[in-house]
């Protein structure tokens, strides 16, 4: 997720649990439990906050600490059950509220979640605070994701009237805007955006696959122009330089600027020093570059999505379909639609015809068919 789901501790900060045995038990599971959370351990954290719910069950924000575990580890309806816990017993807990509409969210359920971040707000009187800030920031999001762009542009300008201008929430309302229809509005809010932030290659970007995904491709190639014009010399400014030319087409260009980070090059890095290899018509440095990027990141279904591609133009069709498997067996990614494709034409390559069929099968199922695809399918009955 773009924004830090964090947990709620305002008992803990103030000091408020009773200084009871059992409180005292409750506590020092809770504290195991942040310590976990904090550290990535989900699992782990979720059971010691458990372990506080059991030693002290009148505490909300046990529950809510436990709901944000599971909401972690994906587990929505645990988390549920957890935030609706916690507001039986206090019907105004705003983080209980918060957590549902993350959870809501999440699980697609986007006029619930919308009505939870309401009701956190409404727990709420007064001033704004960075709670708040906090949860119209999802409420935002969650309408952007539900289509609802005209509630999101709502949203977002509230939060720059009440936060002032910040360049996230005008490139955030100018995406609202794009996905409205209004291109003029949302171009200058990332126009403000920019003027903000001149120095950020990752706005420029985000502005680019923002308008390129309305079809706007050529006003997102002119933010790609401008922030080449940045003055800017460290590690990071090549890599996103190199980004920026491999969109553009210019490959050679983008290897050039790649090469003064190969030896540091993190994940995404060697993906895009791989892209630009394969769009060379160059395979095999193409597949040594996916490599490494397997090598430094472990598994990792986009690039295994990449290497199955690569090896897909070298028509090693065995080794490809390897890479497809792995990758959505680790459920694609962004890519699992492509990978299910891919996968069948795979198998149709080696000649596994009725493992071909399967695949587009499913493909179909999830998501719809075409006539290219019936008329492959019909072929695929008849071996």
């Amino acid at each position: 997720m773009r924004f830090r789901r964090g947990i709620a501790m305002a008992a803990l900060a103030a000091g408020l649990l009773a200084a009871s045995a059992c409180s005292s038990e409750a506590e020092g599971y809770n504290e195991a439990g942040l310590t976990s959370y904090n550290s990535g351990d989900y699992a782990a954290a979720a059971d010691s906050f458990g372990r506080a719910v059991v030693a002290d069950n009148q505490n909300p924000d046990y529950y809510v600490n436990q709901g944000m575990a599971y909401l972690e580890l994906e587990e929505y309806d645990s988390a549920q059950s957890c935030f609706d816990s916690a507001l039986r017993l206090d019907g105004s807990c705003q983080g209980a509220y918060r957590g549902k509409g993350i959870a809501y969210m999440e699980a697609e359920r986007y006029d619930e979640a919308v009505d939870a971040f309401n009701a956190a707000l409404a727990c709420e009187s007064g001033r704004v605070s960075d709670a708040e800030y906090d949860i119209l920031l999802y409420r935002g999001e969650t309408q952007m994701r539900g289509g609802d762009y005209a509630g999101a542009i709502d949203t977002y300008t509230v939060l720059l009237e009440t936060k002032g201008e910040e360049s996230q929430l005008y490139y955030l309302r100018g995406s609202a805007n794009i996905g409205a229809g209004d291109i003029e509005a949302g171009t200058a809010d990332m126009d403000q955006a920019v003027r903000l932030s001149p120095g950020d290659y990752s706005l420029y970007l985000n502005c680019y696959y923002r308008l390129a995904a309305a079809g706007q491709t050529d006003a997102g190639v002119q933010y790609l122009q401008n922030a080449l014009t940045i003055a800017d010399n460290t590690a990071d400014s090549h890599k996103y330089r190199g980004m920026i030319h491999f969109l553009l087409g210019d490959y050679s260009a983008a290897l050039a600027e790649f090469e003064y980070v190969q030896d540091s090059a993190d994940v995404e890095t060697l993906i895009y020093i791989g892209l630009c290899y394969q769009a060379q018509g160059d395979g095999e440095r193409c597949a040594d570059a996916l490599s490494r990027a397997l090598e430094q990141g472990g598994e990792n279904p986009d690039v295994y999505y990449q290497m199955g591609m690569c090896l897909f133009s070298m028509e090693d069709y065995e080794e490809s379909l390897d890479y497809l498997t792995r990758g959505l067996a680790l459920d694609g990614g962004s890519y699992r639609r492509e990978m299910l494709y891919m996968q069948a034409l795979c198998y149709e390559r080696l000649d596994r015809f009725a493992e071909a069929l399967a695949s587009f099968e499913s493909y179909v199922a999830l998501y719809g068919s075409s006539d290219e695809l019936e008329k492959e399918m019909a072929f695929l009955r008849t071996r």
